[in-house]
């Protein structure tokens, strides 16, 4: 019988007081071309969307403006016209021409005029000396008056 050659085989051991050496190697992650790419498409893709986004936007500000500028020059001619119409409607010529030709209305005759005269009138206000609040005595203390107790002074 044939028998199977020997091999010689090794087996770590571990001795004490000294710890084995493993250099494990740092594998750095690998960045592929694509992905590179990608990075640097979106870097230079990101400013000028944002400077085509503010150009649009000034863009629409100066158009609404204008469109406001505009509607305002119409409302000053158009508050113009009305205070015009205004100023004719209230003139005392066209009003007396309407209420005579379509009211049917005539000058007042002489016997229908008459002159009032109105003295000035004199508001005082008594108020019973068992009615008088705190209020009232720390006002009158004071020496102010309310408007309904104000007097004319002669």
């Amino acid at each position: 019988m044939l028998a199977p050659e020997r091999r010689m085989q090794a087996f770590p051991i571990c001795l004490p007081g000294r710890s084995p050496r493993r250099r494990t190697a740092v594998r750095r992650p690998r960045w592929s071309p694509i992905a590179g790419v990608m990075v640097m498409a979106v870097a230079l893709t990101l400013p000028a969307l944002f400077y085509v986004a503010q150009r649009a936007h000034r863009a629409e500000t100066g158009y609404t403006i204008l469109r406001l500028q505009r509607e305002l020059s119409q409302l000053r001619a158009e508050n113009a016209r009305l205070l015009a119409q205004v100023s004719a409607l209230k003139s005392p010529q066209r009003i007396e021409r309407y209420a005579t030709t379509e009211l049917g209305m005539a000058p007042p005759r002489l016997p229908q005029l008459a002159a009032i005269t109105v003295g000035p009138a004199i508001a005082q206000v008594k108020v019973p000396e068992g009615r008088r609040g705190g209020i009232r005595r720390v006002m009158e203390l004071l020496h102010w008056r309310s408007e309904a107790e104000a007097k004319e002074l002669r």
